[in-house]
């Protein structure tokens, strides 16, 4: 993933890793995998809820989530799902639709912008 991250990275691309642990080490994660981008952890609880996941719908890990320029979470995956059978050509497919759409508008500060 590593690669991956530095090609993509460059073309405007981020990548967030979020251990959902009760006690991660996330220091000795990103030293053990050499992981070039930022890594935290969050609870269960609130990552099940960011991700929209019940505990009645099982949610494999790992938990993958392409979120757009705007924010938006487009697509998401679990560890059942094909995408993670593909290599980095399934989720180039993703990083690359999401990178073809245009930045978002930045939000006007103040006012409506019209001339008095």
């Amino acid at each position: 993933m590593g690669a991956f991250y530095r090609q993509y990275k460059a073309k405007g691309f981020e990548a967030l890793f979020a251990a959902v642990d009760a006690n991660p080490n996330v220091v000795a994660f990103s030293r053990q995998y050499q992981v070039p981008f930022p890594v935290g952890s969050a609870p269960d609880a609130l990552a099940r809820e960011y991700m929209q996941h019940t505990l009645v719908r099982p949610a494999y890990v790992p938990w993958l989530v392409f979120i757009d320029k705007k924010g938006v979470i487009r697509a998401q995956f679990t560890g059942v799902d094909a995408i993670f059978n593909q290599g980095t050509a399934g989720i180039a497919r993703e990083v690359d639709k999401l990178l073809a759409e245009p930045a978002a508008a930045p939000a006007r500060k103040g006012g409506t912008g019209k001339k008095k």
